[in-house]
């Protein structure tokens, strides 16, 4: 708390201060009220008339008129320059110092707002919020189960609101979902139609998110059992929203469809309905794809596993039939492959061997295994500063899909279309190593390792067990990527991909699961369907520390089908 502040205004001569037309020496000035709180609920808010008073040094005191305020955070509120009202937002909440200046001397105080936003759902009775008034019993059976967000995740400030999720009661029952952040706060009366869940108004995420203060916003959900009139409560989760504006656009393989989905900030969409087909059958798979880094192109596998594949032109419209192509599906046959910094070569990987191709008319520059790996190489990735390739080395498969051993290596790029020879990061200790992937800053490389090359082979009934790791990209010890995993020693993520921001402290790693997201019925609890999942990895972690967080379901996708292959890039200007 701050009381008023007393100044001194500067002036010619000796005295200090102003005199007024009695005379009287001006030496101290007030603001009223003293650190008020003014609150602001569902977009209405109490006004703060704030006064400033003058003494004088007989004693006298006045009302000022002439006074110039101010307020330090305007996203919280504005006050009348002259008038000393402030109005809050609503768009934030936290504190702030109000000031006054007049007669040469300077007052301030603390002011709080507090945002409170209350939502209503269809079928909940007027008097829902009473039923509440009680005190709630936590941790017992009849607690609902909050499933998602995760405890402990932590976000970029950019994420579209949660859809918060949890499991438990029956027909009847009322739920009350709170959401706290600093001196915000967002809740939901809601009655039970067997979703359990409620999507975050988006006007109250927004103010959540600039509310936060440091800490962790917090997520909790209580039940209200028709039963017993009691209230049950369940655990809380704690987020934290890093300042991170963490934008662009994901590229991934719906292989539900055998397309490929773009999530950008308007939503999700099919980024070619209408592929090429292939001239034989008319088949118009598309998979196994790459973006290029400036979000410009796009590399992909069509029809089968080693077919043909195509270059495509990201800015161009591609929802005509058939899709156009930059390099048309006749050039170079590949299982994966990587772009070059500025797009102008495509490294492929068919077979075992690795080859290199022209970005942009995809004739052969580096034949397979020629001044490149010849054999048991696989999934290469160029670096963001283009020093070096890193790719799964020394593999025991017949092709570069299924292996059950590999090293991680990386091969330097000596020159333009010139390389050095492999060196190897982590050898394989009778696992594979999969899917490196850099950092933005191409210090570190995260990568895949599990008892195959892939998280799943639709024949077996059963997932591959994989992990996710992080090594640094000169070399030295691999961590494991426990918070991201779900824990040390769980095997149930695969295929990462680092997006191009480095934002609020993080890199963003965007990888696949078959981990439940959320409840069965508005999630994918129970159904063990691939879907894409978000962990931030400090970008500047204490040496031997596990960098990553507990992870965020990518918002928007298709919780129906499954999903793979997140490449995240900036989106490219719109022509």
């Amino acid at each position: 708390m701050l009381a008023a502040a007393l100044a001194v205004g500067c002036g010619g001569g000796e005295g200090s201060g102003d005199d007024d037309d009695d005379g009287g020496l001006a030496t101290a000035l007030a603001i009223a009220p003293q650190d008020p709180t003014a609150i602001a609920a569902n977009g209405l808010t109490d006004a703060v008339n704030f006064t400033a008073t003058i003494t004088y040094a007989n004693g006298d005191t006045a009302v000022v008129s002439d006074g110039s305020w101010t307020v330090d955070d305007v996203q919280l509120g504005t006050i009348g320059a002259t008038t000393g009202k402030f109005v809050a937002s609503g768009e934030k909440a936290g504190t702030t110092q109000v000031t006054v200046a007049a007669h040469g001397l300077v007052a301030e105080t603390t002011l709080t707002v507090r945002v409170e936003d209350v939502h209503v759902g269809d079928g909940v009775p007027a008097d829902a919020p009473g039923r509440f008034d009680q005190a709630p019993t936590p941790g017992d059976p009849a607690s609902p189960l909050l499933l998602y967000p995760l405890d402990q995740a932590v976000v970029p400030s950019s994420i579209k609101p949660f859809d918060v999720q949890w499991d438990g009661g029956v027909a009847g029952d009322l739920y009350r979902v709170t959401v706290v952040a600093g001196l915000a706060t967002a809740t939901a009366y809601l009655a039970h139609d067997g979703r359990h869940d409620w999507v975050v108004a988006a006007d109250s995420w927004s103010t959540i998110v600039a509310s936060v203060d440091g800490t962790p916003a917090t997520f909790t959900v209580d039940r209200w059992a028709a039963s017993d009139q009691r209230v049950y409560r369940s655990a809380s989760h704690a987020v934290t929203v890093a300042p991170a504006n963490v934008a662009g656009a994901i590229y991934y393989w719906d292989l539900s469809d055998g397309r490929i989905q773009r999530i950008t900030a308007a939503g999700r969409d099919v980024v070619m309905p209408n592929p090429p087909p292939r001239p034989a059958d008319g088949a118009r798979c598309v998979a196994c794809h790459t973006v290029s880094r400036d979000g410009r192109r796009m590399a992909a596998e069509l029809w089968d596993g080693g077919d043909f594949g195509a270059i495509f032109d990201l800015t161009a419209d591609l929802t005509v039939d058939p899709a156009p192509t930059v390099v048309a599906p006749t050039q170079y046959r590949a299982l994966s492959s990587t772009f070059n910094p500025d797009a102008s070569r495509l490294l492929i990987s068919f077979g075992t061997q690795l080859g290199l191709v022209d970005g942009g008319t995809g004739a052969p520059v580096t034949p397979l295994g020629a001044g490149l790996p010849a054999s048991g190489a696989a999934h290469p990735t160029w670096s963001p500063d283009g020093s070096s390739i890193a790719f799964v080395a020394n593999h025991n498969g017949t092709w570069a899909v299924d292996f059950t051993l590999g090293d991680l290596a990386v091969i330097p790029v000596t020159a333009p279309d010139t390389f050095g020879a492999p060196v190897i990061l982590r050898n394989a200790d009778g696992m594979a190593n999969a899917w490196p992937t850099f950092s933005p800053t191409s210090q570190w490389i995260a990568f895949g390792r599990g008892v195959n090359s892939r998280g799943r082979n639709d024949s077996i009934p059963a997932v591959y067990p994989g992990s996710l790791w992080i090594i640094p990209a000169a070399g030295g010890a691999p961590i494991e990527l426990a918070n991201a995993n779900g824990g040390a020693g769980v095997m149930d993520c695969y295929l990462p991909n680092f997006s191009p921001f480095d934002e609020g402290g993080y890199h963003w790693l965007a990888f696949y699961s078959t981990r439940d997201y959320g409840n069965a019925v508005a999630g994918t609890r129970g159904s063990g369907r691939r879907q894409i999942w978000v962990t931030a990895i400090k970008n500047n972690p204490t040496p031997g520390e596990d960098p990553s967080a507990v992870g965020y379901w990518l918002p928007d996708q298709d919780v129906a089908t499954h999903n793979m292959s997140g490449y995240w890039v900036v989106e490219p200007p719109v022509p």
